[in-house]
């Protein structure tokens, strides 16, 4: 029998600003570098005919599409909006470890150390994978920034720095230096109430357009046929392929895959109901400070940081003296949510870096982060399907993972690689969230009581 989705509404879990696809969120990164070139729109009335169609021209999607696309598949990329409109146009460019919300020791209890060290390796290779094709492209993409650093927000949060640094070693190997209050701020690192913070020595920041632009390019260079503006509202599978649904047209290939990530539909396919809860993180940028305010605050350095918050907070430096400050914690994506959400972030920011509450604020945006059940990043084949695939899940940290998932879904879907070469961490999907129809609800719960132990546990 046809495994069909013919659902005509797309199912999703906020107000529709946030899946407004015609025009590139008002962010600075898209502001400074301009909308990439025009890809094709779907034909109205006609037929396209792939080997691997993709959903979603970020950075998964893309990835996949180019390494596909190197081992001789022909494939077609379908975007709601325009490649790097979702997340991957709007993060906060932290070219990092991460992916999943638990600890390598916390992954260690279920999976086993082996499989947790496994997933560290994942993590290191992403970072590599972003670095060796920045230097191979040629692309120009602002990187700064030699590790990271993590805060702690109080005094209390010191000894989950010490921790962090021994599981960081003991799992992946990673290097690490504390730094009290005052070696922070001699490095040129001082916030308001930060009691501490620890010296990651892995990963980068970029600028989050102009690496979606490069591989954009490199995917047009490898022969990938990009459609924008192409909402799919429908998949079928029966034995022979997969159609891809559009009003203007039909796609049919042998393969598919979903990577949509915290822009997913509910219903798109039906598997993906209540296994996410995409989270609203805004990011704002100032005008251009200059050496005098950034001596005042005594923020000097280009290190990216963020804070042991659970309702965290990032910021960086921009090479061209702009400060970008991001968090956690909008509820609604209606016009007055985002209102509201802006004066909280900067409200937020100001009382970190209170020596620049008069800098004017150039730029703010919101976007989604794809949290899952599990709270683990998946790769792997689509639960009752036998030709759709899915890369999804990458809890905020999808700048290295995204792009080093979609080349292993790419491999994985060629034979190249296994299941068991993904390891158990990634490969196993989620389940579905208890009461998922209640789950904005219970996330400003949630809120209120992540807020309150932020402030006094």
């Amino acid at each position: 029998m046809p495994h069909t989705h013919t659902s005509r509404s797309l199912k999703r879990l906020y107000e529709p600003d946030a899946y407004h696809a015609p025009a590139l969120p008002k962010s600075f990164w898209a502001e400074s570098v301009g909308p990439l070139p025009a890809c094709q729109t779907l034909p109205d009335g006609g037929n396209i005919t792939a080997e691997i169609a993709v959903i979603g021209a970020g950075y998964t999607g893309l990835s996949a599409a180019l390494k596909l696309a190197q081992a001789g598949r022909s494939v077609v990329v379908l975007d709601a909006g325009r490649p790097g409109w979702g997340a991957s146009g709007r993060n906060g460019g932290f070219c990092c470890l991460g992916g999943s919300m638990l600890s390598f020791h916390a992954l260690a209890k279920r999976f086993g150390e082996d499989a947790s060290r496994q997933f560290a390796r994942h993590q290191m290779a992403a970072i590599d994978l972003a670095a060796q094709r920045i230097d191979a492209w040629g692309a120009d993409v602002d990187r700064h920034s030699v590790g990271e650093m993590v805060l702690a927000h109080k005094e209390s949060r010191i000894k989950d720095l010490h921790e962090e640094a021994r599981e960081l070693k003991y799992f992946a190997g990673i290097e690490t230096t504390f730094h009290n209050k005052e070696s922070l701020t001699d490095m040129g690192l001082r916030v308001y109430g930060v009691a501490g913070g620890l010296h990651v020595k892995a990963g980068f920041g970029l600028h989050p357009y102009k690496y979606i632009a490069a591989l954009h390019k490199a995917c047009l260079a490898a022969g990938v046929q990009i459609f924008e503006q192409a909402e799919i509202g429908a998949i079928t599978e029966d034995a022979t392929g997969v159609t891809l649904h559009h009003p203007q047209c039909k796609i049919t290939a042998q393969q598919a895959i979903i990577a949509t990530n915290g822009y997913s539909a509910e219903n798109m396919p039906q598997w993906l109901a209540g296994r996410l809860l995409p989270v609203i993180s805004g990011i704002l940028v100032t005008r251009p400070l200059t050496d005098g305010e950034l001596a005042e605050q005594g923020w000097q350095s280009d290190m990216m940081a963020y804070d042991t918050r659970i309702l965290l907070h990032y910021f960086r430096k921009l090479p061209d003296g702009r400060f970008m400050f991001g968090g956690r914690g909008g509820l609604s994506a209606s016009p007055e949510g985002q209102i509201k959400a802006r004066k909280a972030l900067v409200k937020e920011f100001h009382s970190m870096f209170p020596a620049w509450q008069k800098v004017d604020i150039t730029h703010h945006w919101n976007g989604l982060v794809c949290l899952s059940q599990s709270r683990r990043p998946f790769v792997g084949r689509v639960d009752g399907y036998q030709r759709l695939w899915a890369s999804l899940g990458y809890h905020g940290n999808g700048v290295a993972l995204a792009s080093y998932a979609g080349e292993m879904l790419a491999d994985l879907m060629t034979g190249k690689i296994s299941q068991s070469d993904i390891g158990p961490v990634m490969s196993i999907p989620p389940q579905k969230i208890p009461l998922p129809g209640l789950r904005r609800q219970y996330r400003w719960l949630a809120y209120a009581a992540y807020g309150f132990q932020d402030a006094f546990l």
